[in-house]
């Protein structure tokens, strides 16, 4: 598996290529091209996609992490009542609305865990800088799969060495960021515009806040440094230790190297990734695909039917010629000589009332297979999450199985179904229970002969 890390930086977009197998794992390349004009513009992704496809080789370039720069981004520690992720990011949304600087409907926003139950770090962005960042690198021809942050980069860069790390990341890479950690999560987090070196006081007192609650403020046991620290930090960060990319990385640029490797430390980043209408279309993406794969099993399990029903026609038909045979046969040897009428004798109609019973017990007088498939057809609700997974025929009966996104959806299938039968048959729902399988509705429908046309 391949994934790209790409960073923009206020004077230069970078990208490293790391390939991730069973056996090992390796960067296979990386670049940096200068930008034009700070945080790069359409050419300068152009030459970045150029410089990249230089070490990915022919074919499409693999799927790529987007990690945005702390100027474009707001944080902020949340508390909430729930622990689970997957409710906190719903509910998270409401404790940032009135409570950033941009409109509430600008808002794009993700959290990552912060090691307490209830505790979660959100980071924010503004809709439009992310959707026009983008829309960018996609028309540059890159294949997007989320858009993260410099924060979630330099998480990723730092367990990838130190699983597990506990003390103070800090990075003077693009712009300040100060990540406290504790077993591998973030505990708090602060970001600086780099001009604040110039005011040390300033700065100093940053530090200390998210060091607060680690030993009151003193350092530390343990920090680790992206780049540069300014002096006026030397008291707080004694000794660190300066991040190193690993084998013979050269100078790739960490914060590439840190998105790069985002998509295989989901459980430590909760899967961050801001929503953006990339992922939307990726997601739609995704649903048009699960629905092909529906209508595909859906054929297959139709074309079966279609050859059990065919097969048992053809042996009734088989039944029928032999039973004729037979009268011709016993008709013969009771009046010799003379021609077989069917119609003028009784022994005759008692043959062909029999076999008129054997293909009502078989379901030979229902209506035609592909009738029967056509009304199945035109019966699934257009548009929505309905799928059948397998059909069955027996003695005049057809039933269906499949999966459904609601129960409503199923009474709406069945009722579709009525209408398409017609008074003449009876559809009873047997079975509508929740599957295991993302919340959906698996149900059981039986289409038989005789009826008002209701659910029993």
């Amino acid at each position: 598996m391949k994934s790209l890390g790409i960073s923009i930086a206020h004077n230069s977009l970078s990208a490293v290529l790391w390939e991730h197998t069973l056996f090992s794992s390796r960067m296979e390349g990386s670049c940096e091209v200068p930008c034009a004009e700070p945080y790069g513009r359409a050419e300068d992704i152009a030459r970045l996609a150029e410089e990249v496809r230089k070490i990915a080789g022919p074919g499409p370039l693999p799927s790529a992490v987007l990690s945005l720069p702390p100027a474009w981004t707001f944080l902020r520690r949340v508390r909430l009542p729930v622990s689970d992720l997957p409710r906190a990011k719903k509910m998270h949304l409401a404790e940032l609305e009135g409570n950033l600087p941009i409109e509430d409907e600008e808002i794009l926003s993700d959290i990552l865990p912060a090691g307490e139950p209830g505790a979660f770090l959100a980071i924010a962005a503004r809709r439009s800088a992310v959707e026009k960042a983008v829309a960018a690198f996609a028309e540059g021809g890159f294949l997007l799969d989320r858009a993260i942050t410099d924060h979630v980069s330099l998480l990723c860069a730092v367990l990838s060495s130190k699983n597990g790390f506990s003390g103070l990341v800090f990075s003077g890479l693009n712009d300040l960021v100060a990540l406290r950690l504790s077993g591998g999560a973030v505990m708090s987090a602060r970001q600086f515009p780099a001009a604040i070196a110039a005011n040390p006081e300033e700065l100093r007192a940053g530090i200390r806040e998210i060091l607060d609650a680690d030993a009151h403020g003193a350092s530390p046991r343990a920090s680790v440094v992206f780049g540069d620290h300014p002096a006026s930090l030397a008291e707080l960060l004694p000794q660190p230790d300066p991040f190193v990319l690993p084998g013979a990385s050269g100078n790739a640029s960490p914060l590439a190297y840190g998105a790069a490797l985002a998509p295989h430390f989901g459980r430590e980043t909760g899967n961050f990734s801001l929503r953006t209408s990339a992922e939307a279309e990726s997601e739609r993406a995704r649903e048009r695909s699960r629905v092909r794969i529906a209508a595909a099993v859906a054929v297959i399990a139709v074309l079966s039917l279609l050859g059990t029903i065919q097969v048992a026609q053809w042996a009734v038909g088989k039944k029928v010629s032999q039973i004729r045979a037979q009268i011709r046969k016993e008709f013969t040897e009771a009046v010799p000589g003379v021609k077989v009428v069917v119609q003028e004798t009784a022994q005759i109609r008692e043959k062909i009332q029999s076999l008129s019973r054997q293909r009502k017990e078989l379901g030979a007088d229902f209506p035609e297979p592909t009738a029967m498939l056509e009304k199945v057809s035109r019966s699934l609700p257009a548009n929505q999450n309905v799928s059948v997974r397998e059909l069955s025929y027996d003695s005049g009966r057809l039933r269906l199985q499949g999966d459904a996104g609601s129960a409503e959806l199923v009474e709406t299938f069945r009722t579709s179904l009525v209408a398409a039968f017609g008074p003449e048959a009876t559809v009873t729902v047997q079975e509508a229970e929740g599957s295991a399988r993302g919340g959906s509705v698996r149900y059981s429908i039986l289409i038989e002969k005789g009826g008002n046309g209701r659910a029993s």
